[in-house]
């Protein structure tokens, strides 16, 4: 049996990620992780890197993500000096496209806050959109390029991540599952598994949306928001950004991928793709790019995003108990990696650090 100083539940890119700021800051780390190759929302993601499309409200939340997209590059970079290893991160920039008089105010929207923070947002001429994305419906209204938004491709970086983490000595339990969880003398945690037991000074909990099922802990109100995707194969496009119409999306992977998403559903724990799911991310496709008729549809999958009440994520202690709360990102888990790490590691070594109220679990626990 191991004593690390901090043992993370969950193997996704934030437990990953927090998992190597914590090994850069010089404790011994390890992971246990449920399934057998790591990875649950993370992996099912689509990697798009766009504080604007996800939120416009002024705010903690939007101040975070406009962060976090800061740190992307410097991260991106440090990460394949580490591993030796390159991650598809593309700065293209985000297409938002209006085919109707409400994608437009949604769209004119986005732009005026984008002003008004200093971030690029260029209306883009038909003909142009047409050069770089040729399958584009003819009824396109208004197109606007925000150059600020990146995409990445997350299941390479979930891959760099673990390597990075391991070079600097973190260990991944892979295939283990937390049972219970109990308060030890000293003010340390101890971890049991069906076979396995860990005791560490401090506990971080990154597991996603099954972060409020650990036995013992308060009840966290986190649950589980179904995203079903699909990725379409042989596009030829010059652009290699994401477009956006709405809150539905493509995003580019690889040399000739294409990535439809997502649904939003109240699925409970069901990962099942549905008929219904799978129609309407077609039926989009179709609709902003009619030229997509004869497009492969190469496979179809759906992940479990951490949704919390408010939508915002939980980053921060448990009262009374060694645990430190890294999860409920909701749609923007990728995104908020790197800013995620830098938080845990702040709380995590630097005793009465305070904070951020709109995300501390304490704002759910306190009232029950």
């Amino acid at each position: 049996m191991t004593h690390p100083d901090v043992l993370i539940l969950g193997g996704g890119v934030i437990g990953l990620a927090c998992a190597r700021e914590l090994a850069l800051r010089g404790l011994r780390v390890e992971i246990v992780e449920r399934l057998p190759a790591g990875a649950e929302a993370s992996m099912a993601a689509a990697g798009m890197l766009a504080p604007l499309t996800e939120s416009t409200d002024p705010g903690p939340f939007l101040d975070a993500c406009r962060a976090s997209l800061g740190l992307w590059g410097p991260w991106v970079a440090a990460l394949e000096s580490e591993t030796g290893l390159s991650v598809d991160y593309d700065t293209s920039g985000t297409l938002l496209v209006a085919l109707t008089e409400e994608d437009e105010a949604e769209l004119e929207r986005t732009v005026r806050v984008a002003r008004e923070l200093g971030e690029p947002a260029d209306d883009m001429g038909v003909a142009a959109l047409r050069h770089w994305v040729p399958d584009v419906s003819p009824e396109v209204r208004r197109v606007v390029h925000l150059a600020g938004e990146h995409r990445v491709d997350n299941v390479q970086l979930c891959a760099v991540l673990a390597l990075a983490a391991q070079k600097l000595g973190v260990v991944i339990h892979y295939d283990s599952e937390a049972v219970g969880i109990e308060r030890r003398p000293g003010g340390t945690v101890l971890v049991l598994g069906a076979h396995w037991r860990k005791e560490a000074r401090l506990l971080v909990l990154a597991a996603g949306a099954w972060s409020g099922l650990i036995p013992e802990l308060p009840a966290l109100p986190l649950r589980p928001v179904r995203g079903q995707m699909l990725m379409l194969g042989g596009i030829e496009w010059p652009w290699r950004g994401s477009v956006r119409q709405g809150s539905a999306y493509v995003v580019r992977r690889g040399a000739t991928g294409l990535l439809v998403g997502a649904t939003v559903e109240e699925a409970g724990f069901d990962k099942h793709n549905t008929v219904g799911g799978v129609g309407d991310l077609l039926s989009f496709a179709r609709r902003l790019f009619p030229g997509l008729g004869r497009a492969r549809l190469e496979t179809i999958w759906s992940g479990l995003r951490p949704g919390t009440p408010d939508n915002l994520p939980l980053v921060g202690l448990i009262p009374d108990w060694p645990v430190l709360v890294a999860t409920g990102h909701y749609r923007n888990g990728i995104l908020l990696a790197p800013w995620t790490a830098r938080q845990v590691a702040r709380l995590a070594l630097v005793k009465g650090e305070e904070e951020i109220p709109e995300f501390s679990p304490r704002r759910f626990l306190e009232r029950s």
